[in-house]
């Protein structure tokens, strides 16, 4: 019987892993995401075809002063995410950043309480190379 309730508990503690998996949770209920802050449009298109990175900065400054929603894009949960506080995250737009705030999962959002950038947003198109002449 020892092994039965070994296999319990490992079991339990592996679905208590998945369960809490989707944010890295702290204390308090606050999760901590790291991802690319993008526009809506273009990181829902590039999430679509299953391609979860930054976008071009520049691109995404300008769809956001357009009306488009700033999101994080997850990719190690493969998921994009609305800022609910949109002001909080416009300086830090294109960058990699890692922030600490309140995670809505059912309704994919994340409300900012910290944020801190982990790289400069750059674009993530390949420039073709020169031909030598």
């Amino acid at each position: 019987m020892p092994c039965a309730s070994f296999l319990v508990v490992s079991s339990l503690l592996v679905i208590a892993g998945i369960v809490l998996a989707p944010g890295q949770t702290m204390a308090g209920g606050e999760s901590v995401v790291r991802g690319w802050l993008s526009d809506e449009g273009c990181a829902g298109g590039r999430a679509s075809s299953g391609t979860y990175t930054g976008t071009n900065p520049d691109g995404a400054k300008k769809c956001v002063q357009e009306g488009q929603k700033i999101v994080l894009v997850d990719p190690d949960h493969k998921r994009l995410l609305t800022i609910a506080n949109q002001d909080a995250a416009r300086e830090r737009l294109g960058d990699y950043v890692e922030i600490k705030g309140d995670l809505d999962e059912p309704a994919r959002s994340l409300r900012i309480d910290s944020m801190k950038r982990l790289e400069k947003g750059r674009a993530m198109c390949h420039v073709p190379a020169k031909k030598k002449s």
